[in-house]
């Protein structure tokens, strides 16, 4: 498998801090495993890198928001009445 990527990506690579440039090379290769899973060579590698460092840069700038656990182990006490209809009554 022949990849190649250009010297301007590879300089925005290489000028990542070392956190970025692991996230990235995380997504790039569970890319190459999905497209090797489903049989067929990874093509333009060049691309698959530059949207890897987006999505970095996107999950930077809009982290994935924390769901803050309900404390509540309580629920309300309710009672509903049995509908009848106006005929019946």
């Amino acid at each position: 498998m022949m990849m190649k990527i250009s010297s301007d990506t590879l300089k925005l690579i290489n000028s990542l801090s070392e956190k970025k440039k692991g996230k990235v090379e995380a997504i790039v290769r569970r890319h190459v495993a999905a497209c090797l899973k489903n049989g067929f060579d990874p093509e333009n590698m060049e691309r698959a890198y530059i949207e890897a460092m987006e999505m970095v840069e996107l999950e930077e700038k809009f982290p994935e928001p924390t769901i803050e656990e309900d404390l509540r182990n309580w629920e309300p006490a309710r009672r509903y009445e049995q509908y009848v209809s106006p005929k019946a009554a």
